[in-house]
């Protein structure tokens, strides 16, 4: 489940371990923001971010999720962070590990 926004006027269930907090007023609405803060980061930019800043908050894993005109909001997974980065190291590895065969002779 992804993080998401709600109006403040609903109800306030959330998911067991998820938080709300406030988000500002999103599409004319008042709204908070609800996920779960052991496994998210949750960013909300109130202004045009402008192309290259946008890569670089993509780059650090970052998903754009939402946006209202020019505020936006931007997730990242941790977990599925840190799953990316052990796939990087054991993709790394195992080509190393090639590498260091094929220099070998029999």
């Amino acid at each position: 489940m992804k993080p998401f926004l709600r109006p403040t006027d609903r109800g306030r269930l959330a998911p067991v371990g998820w938080t709300s907090e406030p988000a500002g007023t999103w599409a004319g609405k008042e709204v908070e923001v609800v996920y779960d803060p052991r496994r998210h980061q949750v960013l909300v930019v109130r202004n045009d971010l402008g192309d290259p800043s946008r890569a670089a908050i993509a780059e650090t894993g970052y998903r754009r999720i939402a946006v209202d005109g020019q505020q936006e909001m931007w997730v990242r997974d941790r977990v599925a962070q840190m799953q990316a980065r052990l796939d990087r190291l054991e993709h790394g590895h195992s080509h190393e590990r090639a590498t260091e065969m094929g220099g070998r002779s029999l």
